[in-house]
């Protein structure tokens, strides 16, 4: 079976206050790898999002990879073991 790779599956999101965290936890829980960027948000609400994804990608036994100091990427193991999501995130950083 094909699959696309994991960077190409990416969804970015730019979190705001009517962002449903629950339809971002069912995405995750589906093998969908997040992008999410906390930058024009109040630290409180972004902590909590935060922590919550931090408990679904945990669930999922997945990784948390920290692009910027707002930026965060959520994704199981075995997206990142393709290395297309190491590679876009080197890329992204420089």
């Amino acid at each position: 079976m094909f699959r696309r790779s994991a960077a190409k599956r990416l969804e970015f999101v730019m979190f705001q206050s009517d962002t449903d965290i629950y339809k971002l936890a069912n995405k995750l829980l589906k093998g969908v790898p997040i992008m999410i960027n906390f930058e024009e948000f109040k630290d409180f609400e972004s902590n909590k999002a935060l922590t919550f994804l931090s408990g679904v990608t945990y669930a999922i036994d997945g990784e948390i990879e920290q692009i910027q100091e707002r930026i965060f990427l959520f994704a199981t193991k075995k997206d990142f073991k393709d290395n297309s999501l190491r590679k876009f995130v080197e890329e992204y950083k420089e």
